[in-house]
């Protein structure tokens, strides 16, 4: 009896003893209980990867997601027939000369695209459509003929319309804040397998010179992009837009690991001004820039390499108005430093002419503040805005699609100003005249050419003989375009 009095008290310890030296191991773990847990999973910023979570996520973005199709007809005419038969050298040829037959074809390509109103905007890549002669969106299993509203190639941007009910516009949210490693899910049509989803993570922020486009701020990304995801949504785990796919880096022309998104910031800029505006029109400085590279840092006495430096200040720009220089090292941009010279590109792009800004500048060694008002870049004035646009009726009457010409060349060439010839139809009026592409439009019927303002208002009177005046590396001269 007395023995078991002692095994009853023994056990009595023991369990006291553990009982205290759990409660003191739980307690310097500082773990959690089960409730603060869950509170801490479904009340932070960053929804965790579940399957549930991502799951809902894609069937939420699915819908706002479609398929982009595009189609341009190519013609080819014969090589002979007539051509054979030009240099006949008795005079006309004895012979029935057969005209040359002309052969289309058709070259298609695929994209995607992100519903961002419920009217039908569409955002997608500039390269999906450009050149296209019928783009068709597929959206809930119906397919509607789409019109480009306008596109930016210098960040590789389009907005398309189309006409159809029931549309989900997506989520957009905020590039800005995103954070390498967050995760991110990939929705678009690869292979013209649709609403195909992949996920992965953000590997870098900022990323440019990857020579996709003239205004680069990419995010990286390890979800899987494919041909055909050109144009699709990259969302976070909110069920957020935050990038357009754009591009992948592959030596096989697949999936290596690299993607390339736009930052939605950047895209909504960009369309908005394509939607509201009919242009796109960014900030200019009017200088040449370059890296501020440890040798140049160093030649300059500067304490680390930083900031950019002005190797060129355009005549009657904004900049040389303000005061710049050649040689002059910026370091800041209203108060807020770069990493490089496309970094500062960006950054001067995306604000408004007209807008104020602070430049932090090193000259001769000594720091100074000059502030600078925006102009705008030269060539920006006029987006390809191609719906019913004056351009695509002259192309289809003349046979010629133009551009401005560039500040720079113009300077070169020691003009004021031009149209450049991007394109000449087969079988044109332009073409019939001897109109090339490189060819430099100066005047229609006796009226300058400047911009392109300039030549949509001599065309919209062209009469039945119309003398352009042409520049050419041969010279300048007279062509005569019949209608």
């Amino acid at each position: 009896m007395k023995r078991n009095k002692i095994y009853i008290l023994s056990a009595i310890i023991f369990l006291v003893v553990g009982l205290i030296f759990g409660i003191i191991l739980t307690t310097s773990l500082n773990l959690p209980d089960k409730a603060t847990s869950e509170e801490t999973i479904t009340g932070g910023p960053k929804p965790l990867p579940t399957t549930e979570n991502i799951s809902k996520v894609i069937k939420e973005v699915m819908p706002s997601v479609v398929t982009i199709t595009s189609t341009k007809i190519i013609r080819v005419r014969s090589p002979f027939a007539d051509d054979f038969f030009f240099f006949f050298p008795f005079g006309e040829s004895p012979f029935e000369v057969p005209e040359r037959r002309e052969q289309e074809y058709k070259e298609q390509g695929l994209g995607s695209g992100v519903i961002v109103s419920k009217d039908g905007y569409i955002l997608t890549n500039n390269h999906v459509i450009s050149g296209a002669d019928e783009i068709k969106v597929r959206v809930n299993k119906n397919s509607y003929d789409a019109k480009v509203v306008g596109s930016d190639a210098k960040t590789d941007l389009a907005v398309l319309k189309i006409d159809a009910p029931d549309l989900k516009p997506a989520k957009l949210g905020d590039s800005d804040s995103l954070e390498i490693g967050e995760w991110v899910i990939a929705i678009g049509s690869p292979f013209q397998l649709e609403h195909t989803a992949t996920l992965g993570i953000i590997s870098a922020k900022g990323r440019s010179r990857v020579g996709i486009a003239d205004y680069e701020d990419f995010l990286q990304t390890d979800a899987a992009i494919n041909p055909g995801n050109s144009g699709g949504a990259l969302v976070n785990l909110r069920g957020e837009v935050i990038g357009i796919n754009t591009a992948i880096a592959s030596r096989s022309g697949g999936y290596q690991g690299i993607g390339f998104a736009i930052p939605v910031n950047m895209a909504k800029q960009v369309m908005d001004m394509i939607i509201n505006k009919g242009k796109v029109v960014r900030g200019w400085i009017g200088i040449k820039i370059q890296d501020v590279t440890p040798d140049i840092a160093s030649a300059l006495s500067l304490k680390e390499p930083k900031g950019i430096i002005i190797s060129e200040v355009f005549p009657d720009s904004p900049g040389e108005k303000a005061g710049l220089k050649q040689g002059d090292v910026v370091t800041e941009l209203d108060g807020r430093s770069f990493d490089n010279s496309s970094d500062f590109r960006n950054a001067v792009a995306s604000k408004q002419p007209g807008t104020k800004v602070v430049l932090t500048v090193i000259r001769n060694g000594a720091e100074k503040k000059i502030e600078v008002v925006l102009g705008e870049l030269p060539g920006e004035a006029e987006v390809a805005s191609r719906e019913e646009s004056p351009e695509k009726s002259e192309r289809k009457r003349i046979g010629i699609a133009v551009a401005p010409l560039s500040y720079s060349e113009a300077r070169r060439l020691g003009l004021k100003g031009g149209v450049v010839v991007e394109e000449v139809e087969p079988n044109s009026p332009a073409m019939e005249a001897g109109i090339r592409e490189g060819d430099i439009i100066l005047e229609i019927n006796g009226r300058r050419i400047e911009n392109m303002d300039d030549f949509r208002t001599a065309t919209r009177n062209l009469k039945t003989n119309n003398l352009f005046l042409i520049k050419r590396d041969i010279g300048v001269f007279y062509i005569v375009v019949k209608i």
